[in-house]
């Protein structure tokens, strides 16, 4: 048996990139529970029912999975009609999405649309009954000519799988000869990716599929799903994929406990896979904003360790407000108590009075390291709107106000601002819109630490501004100090790197995707990390 290659895939870096909201550690192990190498988000399904109709949409989606601090995503691979016509519904936006998660250090996992996903290819057809491929040779070939065709268009995936659900190896959609017929073709002609495998429906179906095909000497990952809630076999499918060398993943979880035994991905991290993607994750995506339904925290609660959870550090400031409606009496405080509730009738939301520029506040008394700012509206349908046209800044301890954007749609329900990591005492909401009243559900603000495993230069001053960049940012620090800067994507992937010759460095970086970045200064004696946000 051949040593499989899935470790190259593994960030370089040392490097495991661990993004705490705005924070960033390089250690040995990843920021997964287990120490799993993978998770992946999964846009399978509002691509197939054509739901992302702008890049604006694409954009969200991909700053959502940031958020969830996913380092790869599964993408569909679909058909061709009988003409040759890719039966892609908005092929543009798959396009622009697909380019751009690329640009950002995703990892990509393609695999066919729909349950049968391998026969609906070979079928020529998306969606319908699909009729049979068991031995017929002609489904084979139009499978092989199509994958071999999409790894062409799309050439940097990662990984591939011909199959999605396509049932067992004995009695089954296709044969064992079409099986291995498939697989033997496909292996090391798909543009680099490594095959994956079986992503059957069930673990019974993957067992057979080990038990009766060679499929182990193509793939790189033991991949199924459990949509059986067959959780009492996951031992026998491990130990099947450990005996061949081979890292498992559960190909398709969700957090919902159908069957009462557990949820597929609690049962998937309680046996140690080594890889999850979760099952139409994009749906859990506000595509207007990028916001997350707070579903996804507890699923976060459970694959992320604890170490790579944000703190939020809001309750442990003082919070005041430019006045307090008596009408109400709903005071500052209630926008740091961690009740994210928006509905004015849950009681936690903060109200001032109809005033000229109202705003609100939080001090923590000295210069913190200041991350990812998360603002909570109020979500009663009268009354959202209010919020439109609000600024959130940092001011420090010497009054200088050292972050400051201004957003002029309301937060459907909330929105981040990226600093950066400033360095601040006191952040601040203000309400530029009239005399509404300022109403916030909550706010939270997440620390910024960085630690490095190498040294770490922290008596040198650097300035890097402006910080959000659109086109040119400039670096300010002595060259005798450091002598090259690299700009990571936050999921480790390198997009600009040079040396450092004078003191001040300009550094182009308008075709850059927008999202958070890490900027390593190197330098003799140590480094120096610092956050820079793309506008």
């Amino acid at each position: 048996m051949r040593l499989k290659n899935y470790s190259k895939n593994i960030k370089t870096l040392c490097i495991a990139l661990l993004i705490c909201c705005s924070s960033f550690t390089v250690f040995s192990q990843t920021i997964y529970t287990n120490d799993m190498e993978y998770v992946l988000g999964d846009v399978k399904q509002v691509f197939i029912t054509n739901k992302v109709l702008t890049e604006a949409h694409a954009d969200n989606l991909l700053k959502a999975f940031t958020e969830m601090k996913v380092n790869g995503i599964r993408i569909p691979l679909f058909g061709r009609d009988t003409n040759g016509v890719d039966l892609n519904p908005n092929k543009p936006m798959f396009d622009y999405f697909y380019t751009q998660a690329l640009a950002q250090g995703f990892l990509i996992f393609a695999n066919p649309a729909q349950g049968g996903g391998g026969a609906r290819v070979a079928n020529n057809m998306l969606n319908g009954t699909v009729p049979s491929v068991n031995g017929v040779q002609a489904a084979t070939d139009e499978l092989i000519a199509r994958v071999l065709e999409f790894s062409s268009e799309y050439p940097d995936c990662t990984w591939l799988n011909p199959f999605n659900e396509d049932g067992r190896a004995t009695s089954s959609t296709w044969s064992v000869d079409q099986i291995h017929e498939i697989y033997s073709t496909l292996h090391n002609n798909v543009n680099g990716a490594e095959l994956i495998g079986p992503c059957t429906w069930g673990l019974p179906a993957a067992i057979d599929m080990f038990n009766n095909t060679n499929i182990e000497d193509y793939i790189t990952v033991a991949a199924s799903h459990n949509l059986g809630f067959n959780h009492g076999q996951w031992s026998t499918f491990i130990n099947l994929a450990k005996a061949r060398n081979l890292p498992v993943w559960d190909s398709e979880v969700n957090h919902n406990d159908a069957k009462g035994t557990g949820t597929r991905l609690e049962k998937a991290i309680e046996n140690k896979v080594d890889g999850l993607v979760l099952y139409n994750a994009a749906n859990a995506v506000n595509l207007n904003n990028g916001t997350l339904t707070n579903a996804v925290y507890t699923w976060m609660d459970l694959y992320l360790k604890d170490e790579a959870q944000p703190v939020n550090i809001a309750p442990t400031g003082i919070a005041t407000q430019s006045s307090t409606n008596p009408s109400f009496n709903k005071g500052p405080e209630l926008a740091i108590d961690g009740d994210t509730n928006g509905n004015f009738g849950g009681g936690s939301v903060t109200v001032t009075n109809g005033e000229a520029n109202p705003w609100w506040q939080v001090d923590f008394g000295s210069d913190k390291s200041i991350g990812d700012i998360k603002v909570f509206n109020r979500t009663d349908g009268c009354c959202k709107a209010r919020m439109s046209n609000f600024t959130v800044s940092v001011i420090n301890s010497n009054n200088e106000t050292v972050y400051s954007k201004t957003y002029a749609d309301y937060p459907d329900q909330y929105i981040i601002a990226e600093t950066g990591g400033v360095l601040g005492q006191i952040v601040r909401i203000d309400l530029d819109n009239g005399t509404n009243a300022l109403t916030l559900a909550e706010v939270e603000v997440y620390a910024s630490e960085i630690t490095l495993s190498t040294t770490t230069i922290d008596n040198v001053e650097v300035k890097i501004y402006p910080n959000p960049v659109s086109e040119k940012l400039m670096i300010s620090a002595p060259n005798t100090s450091f002598k090259n800067y690299t700009l990571y994507t936050v999921n480790g992937q390198i997009v600009l790197t040079n040396e450092i010759n004078t003191k001040d460095v300009e550094v182009n970086v308008s075709t850059l995707s927008k999202g958070l970045y890490l900027l390593k200064l190197d330098g003799l004696n140590g480094s120096k990390m610092l956050k820079v946000v793309k506008d």
